[in-house]
């Protein structure tokens, strides 16, 4: 039997605890890792799992809303009859929605084409749908236009298209989007308010007419009043209105006053040249009738004659101003015996300071003047009165509206026999 050596083996004894000890530390730290490592690991993958069903939760979510919104993209479209479609000029595809095909009352399994398109567009729109399809190969800008379509039960409606393209780096066009919308409603509501609208100008200009009427009809019986005190018929303001109608109209034809004369011009000049004579009213008969040549003294009150219209005038012209029929009637009433070289009254005016209405009254005054039977002369005849005016070319009267009226004589000459 071996004997124990104390010294030796409690050597051994305490080296193997010592080693024990060691391995069993390291087995403990060991243990301890796994531990953590697993714990660390189930909480990771406990933190995945939430985190992927948090995910999946917001995906479900957002699918939700994006199915709500395009419901709710679809019933707008449907509401309001709007299509919208897209053309993949890589992939080279047409898509078209479903209310698209809806509106234009055409089944799904049709396969979208810009001939099916095309074909239901009215002959008279065709131009205006090509000039858009043009730009959508061509422009980067949008481009809408309204055109109207037929449907294949007959039915026509109007569509409004807007389309926009994008293109790449070298101009190539990638993409094309655009919508159409039907307004047919739309437009028929504008049709309607347009004829509404076209219903009262023309009431209105009815009652503009039936008042202008009643307004000439009461300016005439005025006038003529005036006139008939030394005028046997009052014809004379007749005959000067349309001789100013007609030298107005002359003028507009040919003659440096074409920008000056449109159609109202004429109208007003016929309305108001009646009034050139109304301040006579304020004459006394025994200067107005006289059979005999005016003293200079006579002559000078007889003059005022154009005054006292005029401020007979202004007294209206305060009430509706800016009135054309007022102004001009101002302007012939005061300057229609100015003369073209400044010898005239009551303000010596010279050529074109004279009011263009004015010169024009001042020739057919003196036309007819010449041609009537007055209380201190007999009447003239047409060739003789022809001359005066004639000789009076670049002193008494305007030179180019001589020119024109000796041009257009007879017209004149006519136009007073069957107006006399």
């Amino acid at each position: 039997m071996k004997r124990w050596d104390t010294a030796r083996d409690g050597k051994v004894y305490n080296e193997i605890q010592s080693l024990k000890g060691d391995v069993l530390s390291l087995y403990a730290l060991e243990s301890y890792a796994i531990i953590v490592d697993n714990t660390i690991q189930n909480e990771l993958l406990r933190k995945l799992l939430l985190s992927h069903s948090d995910i999946a939760r917001q995906l479900e979510e957002t699918n939700q809303r994006l199915k709500e919104s395009e419901k709710l993209l679809t019933e707008a479209q449907h509401i309001a009859r709007i299509g919208r479609w897209d053309i993949d000029y890589v992939n080279g595809t047409r898509k078209w929605s479903d209310s698209y095909f809806e509106l234009l009352q055409l089944s799904l399994s049709e396969k979208p084409s810009r001939e099916l398109f095309m074909s239901l567009i009215l002959p008279e729109d065709i131009e205006l749908a090509q000039q858009g399809y043009h730009q959508l190969l061509s422009q980067r800008e949008p481009w809408d236009g309204q055109i109207r379509l037929r449907l294949r039960n007959g039915e026509i409606i109007w569509v409004h298209i807007r389309l926009q393209t994008e293109f790449d780096e070298a101009g190539r066009p990638i993409r094309s989007l655009g919508t159409m919308q039907d307004i047919t409603q739309i437009k028929r509501a504008e049709e309607k308010l347009e004829r509404y609208s076209k219903h009262l100008e023309e009431m209105v200009a009815d009652k503009v007419k039936e008042i202008s009427e009643s307004q000439m009809a009461t300016i005439f019986a005025l006038v003529k009043l005036a006139e008939s005190r030394d005028d046997e018929t009052g014809a004379h303001i007749e005959r000067t209105a349309s001789f100013c109608r007609l030298l107005a109209e002359k003028a507009r034809q040919h003659s440096p006053y074409q920008a000056m004369i449109d159609d109202e011009y004429i109208a007003t000049i016929y309305r108001a040249s009646p009034l050139h004579d109304i301040g006579k009213v304020g004459i006394s008969d025994l200067i107005l009738l006289k059979p005999g040549k005016l003293t200079p003294e006579e002559f000078a009150i007889m003059k005022t004659h154009v005054e006292i219209g005029y401020q007979t005038l202004m007294n209206i012209d305060k009430r509706f101003q800016n009135n054309a029929f007022v102004q001009m009637g101002l302007d012939i009433t005061r300057y229609h015996h100015e003369k073209w070289d400044g010898s005239g009254y009551l303000f010596e005016l010279k050529g074109e300071q004279i009011p263009l209405s004015a010169r024009m009254m001042a020739l057919a005054d003196v036309y007819d003047a010449l041609r009537s039977k007055r209380v201190y002369k007999a009447a003239f005849p047409h060739n003789y009165a022809l001359e005066i005016i004639e000789e009076g070319r670049g002193k008494h009267f305007d030179p180019t509206l001589v020119d024109l009226f000796l041009k257009s004589n007879q017209e004149f000459a006519e136009l007073f026999d069957r107006l006399n």
